[in-house]
């Protein structure tokens, strides 16, 4: 496994345990990140992005799982697109879940690898 797979595999891994620690060091202060939602909203800013998952990170009924499809870095630029299922729970109680395809895009600034891109479609 290369360095930039091992970094994607850490990012998803900060999400699943929800580690919000661990999920801030994909940003850097210099380089906004944009997050689109399955539903289609936009998150712009890593501020608003860090916002966002704190919150989430503190919901427990939540579960996602993901299958890679695609990785590959060339230079100082990384994508990776991961097949989806996330599991939840509405508030009426009612389970529910989504299928959608995840693409991430990473620059590698100063020797680090950091999120700018995170899109989430639909299938």
């Amino acid at each position: 496994m290369n360095n930039f797979e091992s970094v994607v595999d850490l990012h998803l891994k900060s999400i699943t345990e929800r580690n919000f620690s661990s999920f801030s060091e994909f940003f850097h202060p210099s380089h906004s990140c944009i997050v689109i939602l399955p539903n289609g909203n936009m998150i712009e800013g890593n501020a608003d992005i860090l916002d966002f998952h704190k919150e989430w990170f503190k919901e427990m009924d939540w579960r996602i799982e993901y299958q890679k499809l695609n990785i590959f870095a060339n230079g100082n630029v990384g994508y990776a697109l991961f097949d989806i299922t996330y599991f939840d729970i509405e508030q009426n109680g009612s389970p529910y879940e989504l299928k959608y395809l995840l693409s991430l895009l990473f620059i590698n600034v100063d020797n680090k690898w950091v999120l700018i891109r995170d899109q989430n479609t639909l299938k």
